[in-house]
Parts: structure tokens; sequence; C-alpha cells
């Protein structure tokens, strides 16, 4: 028991040195239809960065997401190798600064919008670049004849998670509802803002009645409707696995080892598991 917490630990320590000083990562751009281009981190070879949406209309850019503050001029290089044209309108799938962090820059040339929710975290947080433009349930943007949608299915990640969806394209950003490396996608609880592991899997069940081809997850490779099914039921049991343990009275550490060694989570993961188990024991 003392080995595996003292792991726990170790791999706590590292996310929260992750966090507060993340890796230099180059930028590279990659084409998934028409008009709609990924940014992406990349480091060592693997998509484990931020993921950047980017749809071109004739009228200007729509991008999902934008990433660190520090990364704004490496993004808007990436940009401009796309389209010489204006970026219009910013999606925020959420409010964590790896997805929001250079909207205090495009601010003054870009009208952000958000989920409600995710904008009363950044609000009382006092993150920078807040948006001006808020929603509950759902909100379109209309450009060069394109539509764009943001979509509000429930809780996951945090309270404020949405879908990005491009219809013509069946193309959908999920920001962290789905995220991983190397072609693991686990959950990540923050608690602090609302999140919820036992409403999760319903949150994608919406989702997945969007007609679907084209799935970009907040971090790691883009996939599709399959990836997304399997990422769900992976939820889902990771959901069901720990609420079984917790009726079968085991402890904090038995349920660690599981998590480790059956789900293959990693340190991010891993860093909410007093939140996960004192959700699941009610």
């Amino acid at each position: 028991m003392k080995r595996t917490a003292a792991v726990l630990l170790a791999m706590l320590g590292v996310w929260t040195a992750y966090t507060q000083n993340p890796p230099s990562q180059a930028l590279g751009v990659k084409q998934l239809a028409s008009d709609l281009y990924l940014i992406e981190g990349t480091s060592n070879g693997a998509s484990d960065a931020g993921n950047i949406a980017v749809y071109i209309t004739g009228e200007g850019i729509i991008l999902i997401d934008d990433r660190f503050d520090q990364d704004y001029s490496e993004v808007m290089t990436a940009v401009k190798k796309i389209s010489s044209l204006p970026v219009k309108y910013i999606f925020d799938t959420h409010h964590h600064g790896d997805h929001t962090g250079g909207n205090a820059k495009f601010l003054p040339s870009a009208e952000i919008i958000i989920q409600a929710n995710a904008r009363r975290h950044m609000s009382e947080k006092d993150m920078p670049g807040l948006p001006h433009i808020a929603f509950t349930q759902e909100s379109s943007v209309h450009l060069g004849g394109k539509e764009v949608r943001a979509i509000y299915y429930g809780r996951g990640h945090t309270d404020g998670d949405v879908a990005v969806y491009i219809p013509a394209l069946h193309a959908v950003h999920l920001g962290d509802l789905m995220a991983g490396t190397r072609g693991v996608t686990n959950p990540v609880m923050d608690y602090s803002s609302g999140a919820s592991l036992g409403e999760w899997p319903a949150t994608l069940d919406g989702i997945l009645k969007l007609d679907i081809d084209i799935v970009i997850p907040g971090h790691g490779a883009v996939t599709n409707r399959a990836g997304l099914e399997a990422h769900r039921n992976k939820v889902a049991a990771i959901r069901a696995r720990v609420s079984g343990m917790l009726h079968e009275g085991k402890s904090k550490d038995d349920i660690g080892k599981v998590l480790l060694s059956q789900f293959d989570f990693k340190p991010i993961n891993m860093r909410p598991l007093d939140g996960m188990l004192a959700e699941l024991k009610n």
C-alpha cells in the first residue's frame, strides 16, 4: 500500500510540474477535410498538445480553441500557412488555459464564444481573455455560408464542456471530453469545476446522436465515430469498475492499482482520484 501511495504521489508531482511549466512544442498543420485543418503540437512524434481546429470560410476563419497564451505567435504563424483571411470567431471548448490561453490576444479582433458555466469559471479564477459571448445550451456561427455549432450535452471533464460541431463536414471537436496520448484516452475530472465521471457516458451518448465521421479530441490523435464510441464505453467501464470496488469495500489504494494496471491511467488521470471516489460513493 505504501509503495502504491508513493507512486501516486510521484505521478501527481510530475503532473503539477507539467501544468506549471508546459513543454515547448512545435506546431504542425494537417488537413482533415475540405476547408478544415488541425493545428497540433508534437513532442517526440506524439500528438499530445492541445488541438486547434481551423475552419476556413469565404468571409474569415473560425477557430476551435487557441492553446496557451505563449503559443499565440506560433498559432498565428500556423493559421497564416493555411489562409491569409482573418480569424473572426473562436469557440472555447471549456475554460482551461491550455484551450483558452490565447483568448486575450485574439479578443481585440475576434469574437470568442464559450458555455456559460465555463465563462463563470474563468471569471471566478480571474483568468485573462474572458469571452464576451456565453450560452447555456447551444450557439451557432454562420459565416461565409458555413455553420459551426457549439452544443452543451452535460457534465464530464467539467460542467462547461461543449461539443463544437461542423454539420457540413460531419466533424466535431470535443475538447477534453475526449483526450489522450499515443492512442490511449481516459477521463480527466476537474472536480473543482463541476466534473462528473458518473454523468460523462450520458454526455457522450448525446454527442453520438450527431452525424459524425471526424472526431477531434482536445489532445491526441484525430479519430472517427468508432473511436468516440470506444472512448464512451471505456469511460462507462471505468465508472462501473470503480463503483463496484467501492461497494465491495475496496480501499483507495486497491482502486488506484486497478486504474493504473487495467486502464493505463496516467498522472493527469490519477489526479482527481479522491473526487472520483467521493462522487461514486453516493
